[in-house]
């Protein structure tokens, strides 16, 4: 089971470098876009126009929707941001609860884990991630 658990190749570790920084900057345009969406001309131009009750609580749940993606791309950012100063640090791609090096095939589907697969089940079960 564990023999794949090994420290990563340069090679490796460049892909998924790449590929954190590739997302993050993926991540800020889609923030800035729903930003100017949302909070633009557009968005003001409801605001502006609202008649009544109905259109006051779509009004909401609009920027209610707006701030919770807005919540999930922060933490994603936050992961990302993490997983480079590991890399930084040269502790990256080590399982921050058993310490074991997490398999090249999670962190490729999943460049900012920060636990391996069993860890994070785990920690999911007892409601810590």
């Amino acid at each position: 089971m564990g023999r794949d658990r090994r420290p990563l190749k340069p090679e490796e570790l460049q892909e998924l470098r790449d590929r954190l920084l590739k997302r993050r900057d993926e991540l800020w345009d889609e923030i800035r876009q729903d930003l100017f969406n949302r909070l633009g001309d557009e968005y003001q131009g409801v605001i502006q126009t609202i008649k009544d009750e109905e259109d006051l609580a779509k009004a909401d749940l609009d920027s209610d929707t707006v701030i919770e993606v807005l919540k999930a791309r922060k933490k994603e950012l936050e992961s990302i941001a993490q997983a480079l100063w590991r890399m930084d640090r040269g502790e990256y791609g080590k399982c921050l609860e058993c310490g074991r090096w997490i398999r090249f095939k999670r962190l490729q589907v999943a460049p900012w884990a920060s636990y391996c697969r069993d860890c994070k089940a785990k920690l999911e079960q007892v409601g810590r991630v």
